[in-house]
């Protein structure tokens, strides 16, 4: 499946792997979905969207300096 990433200007790519994979979990947690069954039932769809979170994250990381990933304070959205 491919996702496209959101255009950005980078600052820095440190920390954008460790980002994406933050989404990945926050996305399955949210959707009641952090579990070896939850990842196996995943559709789709769904996987489109965990896909598209975790890069929103990853790419949001990208611009800033350093690796700083964004945080629920910095509106980011809640993954659905």
């Amino acid at each position: 499946m491919h996702v496209p990433a959101p255009v950005v200007e980078v600052v820095d790519t440190v920390g954008a792997g460790d980002a994406f994979t933050a989404g990945v979990l926050a996305h399955l947690h949210h959707v009641g979905r952090l579990s070896r069954e939850g990842v196996a039932a995943l559709g789709v769809g769904d996987l489109a969207r965990l896909l598209s979170y975790a890069v929103e994250i990853a790419a949001d990381t990208c611009t800033r300096a350093g690796a700083q990933p964004p945080y629920h304070h910095d509106d980011e959205p809640i993954p659905v």
